[in-house]
């Protein structure tokens, strides 16, 4: 729909247009004093004119651009072609292509502009292509716009064609450079080479579309040869130089060749800037990006939206929200990025009361502030709070299905998560790899194994059956559901495995007690060059604990610090309490869980509250039960332990002391789970 012109920009016009009225007056009445007109005056007036239209063209307000060509009194080839390009640039083909058809004459750049209209829209390659073999002179453009509307398309084929076609003197360096990107677009690197080798004239788009070829391949020598050797760098190839090497992990690198541009005289654009601040964040470097942003102030880029936007993910992401902030309220100008991104920021940091105070002041929300909100009231633990979120969101995608699913799982409400998901399949939502994974970890846990093996026939359908985190979600599956031969199937089928699935393989012999097949594991992933994590170990210790290994249980936990410089965490310290409990160990387990670190948690508190009931120790059973009070007052499951313990005992007025102190203080009895099916829902891989 074409817009009313602004009023301002009207009278401006009508300004114009009378100044053009006169001037067509004036005109006709100098020819029949005298035969020559004044060209000069008019030619100045119609290239004013024509700049407008190109200028209303770009503004996308195609109304006053063609109100200015409609009342031109005179028009040039070069209006006609302004009006059609302004047309084209706005995605108006078959009006640009009235245009075209119209005009009096034609020039070159009319046909090129029309060619490469109907070129960049792989539907009208056929369009352009019969525009180009109709055009009587071509000339470099036209060939270098067919040859990339053709790479673009896919159809390097008929690009090479066009290519030999051409004269080979109009070849270098446009044609080329249009071969080249098509080329490197597809990853044809070989091919590149051979064209960039075979050119007579380079020029730097040519040199900077090789280097970043050879970063995208992978060529990093080959890259840093060509930069080195060409004769003339600007800020693409630079740019390009430092996006390779912080891709590969050198920042050091990247800093050097930043500041050696600097150096040269060359001045970062936006793009520099935001991969060095986009470096700095992977790398964690808070020190050398603050430098950058003072960088960006000082050479005037403060009010460019984009760096700024990149400025506050940079700041959140190494644990500075305050600046963070700042950048947000320093902006002049926001749009829903910059919102949106402080509002993540807010979540990851665990910060969810800012997080949903911004997003209540937000003028416009999209998907992706109704779902970081989701995600953040999930990882507090509200999962009633998000479900309604949820439930009010105006739009929803497969990421904001992913969101509230995977956040019932982490909270411990399978049953909800599977009921959420049959409700996402009846929606006919398309599934991801992360909802999938979600769900088979809630089936897990509900040892559902007809529909985990229904998402499992879903998972081969949808070709997912390569995937390492699915994979490892389905021997996690398995296992749980007692069917330890396919978890062991699965797992051999797997041609490169990785921590991933080889730490749920170790769990999964944890669990159905095969210590040694478990130790068997970890030793073969250390000699295939796997180094262990902090899940290997819980896996590895909790096959010690279920199979009451107490001296290979030691070795392996000490051996987290002293060997592999893992500090062990408090889900490490349960195991071993746990194990040393089992063995009847328990002033040891006592003494270590005094010894963690910052102090014990609940949970290893619950395992001696165990050890003690398997033991029948109510005195031990009685302080344990009194720290973890301390630490969880409503929680139920102390007191339903150490009241087993003194009935087990015979203590009958011990049993009633803890029974009226639970019921004085208003504890109810944790709800047990049932055992669901997901609504009969029938999960179908999408088409």
């Amino acid at each position: 729909m074409l817009r009313k012109p602004n009023k301002k920009i009207y009278r401006q016009w009508s300004l114009l247009s009378n100044v053009s009225q006169l001037a067509t007056d004036s005109h006709n009445v100098q020819c029949q004093l005298q035969p020559i007109p004044q060209p000069r005056k008019l030619g100045n007036l119609r290239a004013f004119l024509n700049s407008q239209i190109t200028q209303r063209g770009r503004e996308g307000n195609l109304y006053e651009a063609c109100s200015i060509f409609d009342t031109m009194p005179f028009r040039d080839v070069i209006s006609w072609t302004a009006m059609l390009m302004a047309y084209a640039d706005n995605g108006e083909i078959s009006k640009a292509r009235e245009v075209f058809e119209q005009m009096p004459k034609r020039n070159a750049a009319s046909w090129n502009a029309m060619i490469s209209a109907y070129a960049r829209d792989p539907k009208l390659l056929a369009e352009s292509y019969e525009l180009f073999s109709a055009m009587p002179n071509k000339n470099s453009v036209t060939y270098a716009a067919m040859i990339t509307g053709f790479s673009r398309g896919g159809m390097l084929l008929q690009a090479e064609e066009v290519y030999r076609s051409m004269p080979p003197r109009l070849r270098d360096p446009i044609g080329s450079n249009a071969l080249i990107s098509g080329y490197l677009r597809v990853g044809e690197i070989e091919k590149a080479v051979q064209v960039f080798r075979g050119m007579v004239f380079k020029d730097v788009f040519t040199w900077s579309s090789m280097v970043d070829g050879y970063w995208k391949n992978g060529m990093v020598l080959e890259a840093r040869q060509a930069f080195e050797a060409m004769p003339v760098k600007n800020v693409v190839s630079w740019t390009a130089m430092i996006q390779g090497y912080a891709k590969i992990g050198d920042l050091e690198e990247s800093l050097q060749l930043f500041s050696q541009m600097r150096n040269e005289n060359v001045n970062a654009n936006s793009t520099t800037f935001a991969i060095m601040l986009d470096a700095c964040t992977e790398f964690g470097k808070r020190r050398e990006g603050t430098q950058i942003h003072g960088l960006v102030i000082a050479l005037g880029f403060e009010q460019d939206i984009f760096l700024a936007n990149t400025l506050i993910v940079m700041y959140y992401r190494v644990d500075n929200m305050d600046d963070a902030r700042k950048m947000f309220d320093a902006m002049s100008r926001r749009d829903v990025v910059s919102w949106n991104s402080l509002i993540t920021g807010y979540v990851e940091q665990d910060k969810i009361e800012e997080a949903y105070a911004l997003f209540d002041s937000m003028p416009e929300k999209d998907v992706i502030s109704w779902t970081s909100i989701v995600m953040g009231f999930s990882k507090r633990g509200w999962t009633e709070e998000s479900i309604s979120l949820f439930e009010l969101m105006p739009q929803k995608d497969d990421v904001s299905w992913t969101a509230i699913i995977s956040g019932l799982v982490h909270n411990g409400k399978h049953e909800s998560a599977c009921q959420w998901f049959s409700k996402m399949v009846k929606e006919g939502i398309k599934l991801n790899r992360l909802v999938i994974s979600s769900l088979l970890s809630a089936l897990a846990s509900l040892a559902i194994l007809k529909e985990g093996m229904q998402m499992h026939a879903c998972v081969v359908k949808m070709g997912l059956d390569s995937d390492i985190f699915i994979l490892s979600s389905l021997i996690s599956m398995y296992s749980k559901c007692g069917n330890l031969s396919e978890a062991c199937q699965i797992f051999s089928s797997i041609r490169t495995s990785n921590i991933v699935t080889i730490n749920s393989m170790i769990t999964a012999f944890a669990q159905h007690g095969l210590a040694q097949e478990a130790f068997n594991l970890f030793r073969k992933m250390q000699g295939d060059g796997h180094m262990p994590n902090e899940i290997t170990f819980l896996a590895i210790l909790t096959a010690c604990s279920r199979s009451g290994l107490v001296e290979e249980g030691n070795h392996y936990f000490n051996s987290m610090r002293s060997v592999h410089g893992i500090e062990p965490g408090p889900d490490h310290y349960t195991c071993m309490v746990d194990l040393l409990g089992r063995a009847g160990l328990l002033q040891e387990a006592l003494n270590l869980i005094n010894s963690i670190p910052n102090g014990p948690h609940s949970a290893a508190w619950g395992a001696m509250l165990s050890a003690t009931e398997q033991h029948s120790n109510c005195n031990l059973a009685k302080f344990a039960s009194q720290k973890f009070f301390e630490l969880e007052p409503e929680n139920a499951t102390p007191y339903a332990v150490l009241s087993k313990i003194y009935c087990t005992a015979g203590l009958k007025e011990d049993e009633d002391v803890v029974r009226r102190e639970k019921h004085f203080r208003g504890i109810k009895k944790s709800p047990g789970c049932s055992w669901i099916a997901m609504d009969n829902t029938e999960i179908n891989a999408p088409a």
